[in-house]
């Protein structure tokens, strides 16, 4: 694991309230969850970090997983901060890391929040599964065939993700696919600490089936719905249900 690598951290609020930390989802920054910290201040520490790999943080050396993201996380946030117990919010991405974290280190994390988050595979049916397949040998066979840069571009943007596509920009490839294809099923019941999910009914990345799953799987999980927003919109027009969840919390301890 790369030793010399701080991650970029903005802190906004009372650093005499309880901390709360931010981590944010695949391609995006500490940026998305200025709003709800700025509406926390009066209440709390809030410490909002760019994972290594973006924003201002440079990318590991080695192929992280989400483990390896909460291993570093954990050890910045006690080393340069002091921090060793703290609620946790995490968007997509941040949300896998986060549960990372309270599934194995359980005096961590006060209470998890997770955002839209991913962790574990979508239901499919078998027939989506058989072209999800074929889909993926065609992508190979095609990919092994092409004929120059150009050509192999234009086969990731008609088979690929906008999150795989963009890898190949931010030089994250080997990242995004190693922690994407990660399924965090069989860790969910060690997640013992409370956890609140927040999913948006118009969000077709990880919609609300997966909230469900992980609600299932997590012991003192509580699931919130709110139906109009999709997987970026809950961040800025549901800001104020993410920050009045957390007061709440706050207000309980």
């Amino acid at each position: 694991m790369t030793t010399v690598l701080k991650p970029n951290l903005v802190q906004i609020g009372d650093t005499r309230k309880p901390a709360v930390v931010f981590g944010h989802g695949w391609g995006r920054t500490y940026r998305d969850f200025i709003p709800v910290a700025e509406a926390l201040a009066p209440v709390a520490s809030s410490y909002l970090v760019d994972f290594p790999g973006f924003g201002d943080t440079p990318r590991p050396d080695e192929t992280w997983g989400t483990q390896d993201y909460a291993a570093h996380m954990l050890d910045f946030l006690k080393t340069e901060y002091g921090l060793s117990r703290f609620l946790w919010v995490g968007h997509s991405f941040g949300g896998r890391v986060g549960m990372r974290i309270a599934a194995t280190q359980k005096e961590a994390i006060a209470h998890l929040f997770l955002v839209a988050s991913a962790g574990v595979p979508r239901t499919r049916s078998m027939l989506q599964k058989l072209n999800g397949r074929r889909r993926g040998w065609e992508f190979k066979y095609r990919k092994s065939m092409a004929k120059g840069d150009a050509e192999l571009q234009a086969l990731e943007s008609q088979y690929g993700s906008l999150d795989y596509i963009q890898s190949r920009e931010t030089g994250l490839r080997d990242i995004f696919v190693k922690t994407v294809n990660e399924d965090q099923t069989d860790t969910l019941g060690e997640i013992t600490c409370p956890t609140t999910l927040i999913y948006g009914g118009q969000d077709h990345d990880t919609p609300v089936e997966v909230g469900q799953k992980l609600a299932a799987g997590i012991p003192t999980a509580e699931l919130i719905v709110c139906p109009h927003y999709d997987h970026i919109s809950i961040l800025d027009r549901g800001r104020h249900q993410i920050a009045l969840c957390i007061k709440e919390q706050l207000s309980l301890t």
